[in-house]
Order: C-alpha cells, then structure tokens, then sequence
C-alpha cells in the first residue's frame, strides 16, 4: 500500500475530535455479557450455513500456524509515519508552552508501542515507569535520574507513574511539577482511563495541551488494514467469506474480482461482519484484531477414509497456497463474558482499579483495594477463567476480547470510564 493510503488508514486528531464508530444493532454490544439477547431469544437467528449439510466435525478452527500469518501482530511502520507528521509541526513550533505533547489511548490503541518506535527512531531517550513499590515512597530517586542532563524525553506509560493509594500521587505531582518548570521537550503517552482519572485527581489535563489520539477504525479502515495483515507475509493467500452466507468479510485482492466464478451469486457481495467488529472493538485497532482472530474457521472435507481432501480457494486462481477462510457469523461468534448477570462490587472493583492503571501487578493490588489477598486471587482467577483478564508473570490486565464487556458493565454500574 502506497504511504498515502497508510496516512489516510492511520491518522492522529485532536482529542476533542475523536468518535468512535456507531453501534450497528443490539446485538453487536450485547456480545459477552452471558449471551442475554440470544438466550432471551432477542437476538437474531444465524441463517443456515453454507456447509449445513457437512457432518460439524469437518469444520474447524484454523490452525494457529495459519491464524497467525492471516491476522500477525501489527507493523508500527505505517502508524509511526502518522505520528512523524504531528510531531514534526509541534517541534517546529515556537510557541511558548509547547515543549511537552502528549497522546492518549483507550487499552490495546498501540500508542504506547508507537511512541516507543517514534522514539527510537528519532534517538530520544526513553523513560521506564517506575516500580510501584518506588511509588509508594515518593519516587524521589527516580525523579533525579530525568534531570542528569536537559535532553528530550519519551514517557509512553504515563499510567505507570501514579497509584490510586494515599501515598500513591507524589510521584506523579513532582513529576508535573518537573515538566512545567524545566524547558525540555516531553513527549507522554497516557492510557485513556488514567487520563480520565488524573484529570479528576490531579487537573492533568491542564499541564498538557489537547491530547492527539489515533482515529477510530471504522470499517472501512479495518477492510484495509485486514487487507494488509493478510498480506503481510508475503508467502500465502487468504480470502475471508462468511461461513452462513458465502459472502466476503473481506473482498478479494484487487484484480480478483474478474476471475472469481460469475455464478457465485452472494459471494460476490460483501458481508457486514465487520461493522459489527468496528462496533464491538469501539474502533479499537487491537481489540478489533483479537475478535478477528477469534472469527477463524476453516472446513476440512474428508474422505470416507479419513484421507484430507485439500479445500478449493473460494477465488478461481492456480495458487494452491491460496487459504480459504470462513468466518463465523456474527451471532455465532463466541466472546468473554461475566459468570452471572450482574458482578460482585469486589469483582467490579479489581477491573476497574486494573484499567485505572493500564494493568497492575498482582503483589501490589491489596495496597490498593478494601479486599484481602486471597479475595483478590479468587476475583482473578474467577475473571481470568471467563476470559474478561489474563496475567504476564503476574502483571494482570483486562484482555482485548474482554474490554468492551467490561467497560459496558462498570459504565452501567456508575464506575469513573473513560470518553473513548
């Protein structure tokens, strides 16, 4: 894809501009919270597969091998070029006041990852969040090492810098207090629902000008970037149809079009799966891909002899490297969701204190919460079980599949969220 077309696809706005994509039915938001639409009988019926008349053995999930050329982690290339061309206007700037910038994103929106490319390609040095244990004492020794020299710096997790803890915002407060008054540069990442909460707690919103945030993904935009991700590897060929209908989630590579079989009626349509992903994901790069992921199916067709019988490409073609992917319908497609209708307030309050701080340390959330330590184990291991957390050695976060279910239930249960 031509840069161009990657500066339309990753594009940085002001805050205040940001909208996130529409919801497109109930039953796209009510994804995760236990099935209610559906067990209700609210929800719309799946139609019949294409593959109804196929024994539900043959159809699988893909294998991960495939999963994972077909939907890869992301290349920060194309976003850091984007990020490049703001940056490039606030260092030219000459305006008073204008030495620190910072971003803001909701979980998985890839700001932290792209400021750190940003930064590393420029050769600015980058700032490590502190322990949180240093936090609780006032940070002070982390404090001294910024101001060995007066070179620009790069702090991508803003989030990491404070605890909700009565001894948990000196750090942050000196911190604040270092930016305004030293005539460096500072480029700052921050997590949304941090940001949230420390313009509450500590008006941080007035040190910073307006935050830039990536734009959401529409569908459009995620049409594009699943385009390029499917593409990414260069080695295999992948073309997505929804698995009830046979139409396209994802329409063929250019050229395509003319050779697919004209008879193929629907499939030459384009399905709606994925306004239904942009809904759910709230346009939110890295939950959107998870729930793609999640999408995957594929059919083995087999002999009476249990010989595989290799599936034809959808698209007429005389690759055989050519992988089709059928993609569960959206009614079909299984996200985390909370064991019961309504969660403990001790269950809602380990969530909610875990995306405050864009994740936390298992070790340090008693310091933090009116629970003991064995309820706050049990809380996580109740959550992690319903796929709404998982935990990295012990850092524990919300998942991306998991988030927008949650955010849904602690906005619904009167809980501080973010505007994203």
């Amino acid at each position: 894809m031509t840069t161009d077309a990657n500066q339309n696809l990753w594009r940085f706005i002001r805050l205040d501009q940001y909208n996130r994509p529409s919801e497109t039915s109930r039953e796209t938001m009510s994804k995760g919270i236990s099935g209610l639409w559906l067990r209700l009988g609210w929800g719309s019926k799946a139609k019949e597969s294409v593959f109804a008349e196929k024994d539900e053995k043959e159809l699988s999930q893909l294998p991960q091998e495939l999963v994972d050329k077909a939907a890869p982690d992301p290349d920060w290339s194309a976003p850091l070029a984007a990020m490049t061309a703001v940056l490039d206007s606030w260092l030219d700037a000459k305006v008073p006041g204008s030495s620190n910038q910072i971003f803001v994103g909701p979980p998985y929106h890839g700001t932290s990852e792209i400021l750190t490319a940003w930064a590393q390609a420029r050769d600015w040095r980058l700032v490590s969040a502190p322990a949180p244990e240093m936090i609780l004492t006032g940070g002070q020794e982390w404090l001294t090492q910024l101001e060995e020299d007066n070179e620009p710096l790069v702090l991508p997790h803003l989030e990491h810098c404070y605890l909700r803890h009565y001894d948990g915002l000196t750090l942050l407060r000196r911190l604040l207090d270092h930016i305004i008054s030293q005539s460096r540069r500072w480029l700052v990442g921050c997590d949304s629902w941090a940001w949230a909460y420390l313009s509450k707690a500590l008006k941080v919103d007035t040190v910073f000008p307006t935050p830039f945030i990536l734009e959401a993904f529409d569908q459009e935009r995620l049409k594009i970037w699943f385009q390029q991700l499917a593409a990414a590897s260069g080695e295999d060929t992948f073309v997505f149809r929804q698995l009830d209908s046979g139409k396209y989630v994802l329409p063929p590579a250019a050229g395509d079009e003319a050779s697919c079989d004209q008879s193929q009626g629907a499939a030459a349509e384009s399905s709606g799966f994925l306004k239904n992903v942009a809904a759910y994901s709230r346009g939110i790069p890295g939950i959107a891909r998870e729930v793609w992921r999640r999408s995957f199916g594929f059919v083995n067709t087999t002999k009476e002899d249990g010989e595989e019988i290799d599936t034809e490409a959808p698209a007429a073609g005389d690759d055989n490297s050519a992988y089709p992917i059928w993609v569960k319908p959206w009614s079909q497609l299984k996200l985390p969701g909370f064991p019961g209708q309504r969660a403990s307030i001790g269950l809602l309050m380990v969530l909610h204190t875990l995306l405050i701080h864009g994740g936390l340390w298992s070790r340090i959330l008693p310091e933090l919460l009116p629970l003991s330590p064995m309820e706050i184990l049990e809380y996580l291991y109740l959550l992690e079980a319903s796929g709404l957390v998982e935990s990295d050695q012990g850092f524990w976060r919300v998942t991306p599949a998991g988030y927008p279910v949650v955010r849904q239930m602690l906005q619904s249960e009167g809980y501080l969220t973010d505007a994203i």
